[in-house]
């Protein structure tokens, strides 16, 4: 099996995952250029293995807190300090080089046009399309100096490497995977704005996870004090379902967004209603932020984070169960490295973007190298108790071990196929949706199981 698996200028105020693609399977010696598509119970998967129950069941410890939220924060600490791959964005500096923003954009912009991408009808992306594309970037108005500006998304919003909504795919014949998108923000994601398409439309922002571009109208901008203030409120609420609607008022009728598993809201759950009220913060129509009041069912939420055990962590994996699958945040989805941030937000773990970074949080359990047999793997995979908090990865892919049974390693996570021997070459299967897996799936293929593929194996907590 092959896996693929700111200066800103005052005038915005008035403008209107690291391959973590989980199977993306090779057409050659393929029967044919189709997809099939997956069966829904999948190879060495029983019925009753689609429930969070069965699992938690064989875990020998699943309600034993990891770490408690104090050491959490020093686990963070340490993602955020030693891999460098989260920002805190309440400590962004308020200026920055000017010569480091206009080279992260550039290069941006020439990766792309290295590529050799197609484009929505199958043509190769030309020089015109980039062409035009770099002169809206408007690099030459890039001063010196950037003064940083900062700001809230307020609305669900893709991320673009470059500048607009058109795509770029690695071949014409599949075009689930946009590589334009670079990812998807939650409603309130904090972000450190340094630089203004010409036509005003696009802003160019760091994230805590990633940098790109954002419509303009998805952005609204605040003081440094502001988003510090709304930041770092004592009290608040985390999304615990796969999605949680946000209304305006208080019946639940005045529908405004919604909001993915982890987000997290400044607010406070009344035991006495049934809904939960929150701060969001809203674009203003010269584009200043403004924060309103917002309201959420109880039932999606809890106060504060997750204790952070197996069970919690599986049983959030489980609420993901057959959701589809989204490159980058495409659809409105996930991918595995998304997949992956949801579960552990929950407990106050920010994991990094790509599944590559994530594969360096927490405890090293063991990394395998080609050398490396199956049965090396499935021995320390079957000495491990930390299932449901034990992350497993491969080149381009990340998934959650949930445990073994009868001999074969299993795992959740978020996938698009897979492929397997067929009398004609290799049959591939499209599954596009978060689902249980034996770790023997695509034994007898090109490219091999996923066993045969795995490189690390971390547990995710500090000693």
């Amino acid at each position: 099996m092959k896996i693929y698996p700111f200066r800103i200028f005052n005038r915005l105020l008035n403008a209107g995952a690291a391959l973590s693609l989980a199977f993306i399977v090779c057409c050659t010696g393929c029967i044919d250029t189709q997809y099939l598509a997956a069966p829904v119970l999948l190879p060495d998967i029983r019925p009753e293995m689609n429930t969070p129950g069965f699992w938690t069941g064989r875990h020998p410890d699943p309600d034993r807190t990891v770490m408690p939220h104090e050491k959490i924060k020093q686990f963070n600490a340490s993602i955020r300090d030693e891999l460098g791959s989260v920002k805190d964005i309440s400590r962004y500096p308020l200026a920055v080089s000017g010569a480091e923003v206009y080279a992260s954009i550039e290069k941006q912009l020439n990766s792309m046009k290295e590529k050799g991408y197609y484009r929505l009808k199958g043509k190769r992306a030309r020089s015109g399309f980039f062409r035009v594309l770099a002169a809206n970037m408007n690099l030459s108005e890039i001063s010196e100096q950037v003064e940083v500006a900062f700001g809230f998304t307020v609305a669900y919003t893709d991320q673009r490497v470059l500048p607009t909504t058109r795509g770029l795919y690695k071949k014409p014949i599949n075009q689930d995977f946009d590589r334009l998108q670079n990812s998807a923000l939650d409603m309130g994601t904090p972000l450190a704005i340094l630089h203004l398409t010409r036509d005003e439309k696009w802003v160019y922002c760091v994230s805590p996870l990633s940098s790109g571009w954002l419509r303009s109208e998805k952005v609204a901008v605040c003081s440094s004090k502001s988003l510090k203030d709304y930041l770092h409120q004592s009290s608040f609420v985390v999304v615990t379902s796969a999605r949680a609607d946000v209304f305006l008022d208080g019946d639940l009728m005045d529908y405004h967004a919604r909001a993915r598993m982890g987000t997290r809201f400044p607010g406070v759950v009344n035991a006495d209603l049934d809904t939960t009220k929150i701060s969001i913060p809203c674009r203003e129509n010269d584009g200043s932020c403004r924060f309103v009041s917002a309201f959420l069912s109880k039932g999606d939420v809890c106060e504060g984070y997750l204790p952070y055990t197996p069970r919690n962590i599986i049983s959030q994996a489980f609420k993901l169960l057959n959701a589809p699958y989204g490159w980058g945040g495409m659809y409105g989805e996930q991918d595995c490295s998304r997949f992956i941030q949801e579960l552990f937000a929950t407990v106050g773990i920010f994991f990094p973007r790509n599944s590559s970074r994530q594969a360096e949080v927490g405890t090293l359990a063991a990394f395998f190298d080609e050398e490396s047999s199956d049965e090396d793997k499935l021995t320390l995979l079957t000495s491990l108790t930390s299932f449901g908090i034990t992350t497993l990865r491969m080149k381009g892919h990340i998934m959650l071990f949930l445990g073994m049974v009868d001999g074969s390693p299993y795992s959740i996570h978020a996938v698009w196929g897979y492929s397997e021997p067929h009398w004609r070459g290799e049959r591939i299967w499209a599954i596009k949706r978060t689902v249980v897996t034996s770790l023997r799936l695509g034994e007898g293929s090109s490219a091999g199981s996923l066993l045969k593929r795995l490189n690390t194996v971390r547990i995710v907590k500090i000693e």
